[in-house]
């Protein structure tokens, strides 16, 4: 194996470790947006909950 053929291992193994960093991030920016979009849906809920129960105990009295 000559040197230039070692280089070009080199340089082909460090692009494929660059893609899958890139692939990884992705990913976890991805799953951070769901992660935001299931927490906004879980905190509506919550204030609707307590809307509709302070409506209802409020016309009780």
């Amino acid at each position: 194996m000559t040197v230039m053929e070692r280089d070009d291992l080199t340089d082909t193994r460090n692009s494929v470790e660059e893609q899958r960093r890139q692939e990884t991030a992705l990913r976890a920016k991805k799953l951070r947006g769901r992660n935001l979009a299931v927490l906004a849906a879980l905190l509506a809920l919550v204030v609707l909950f307590y809307a509709i129960t302070v409506v209802r105990m409020g016309g009780a009295h």
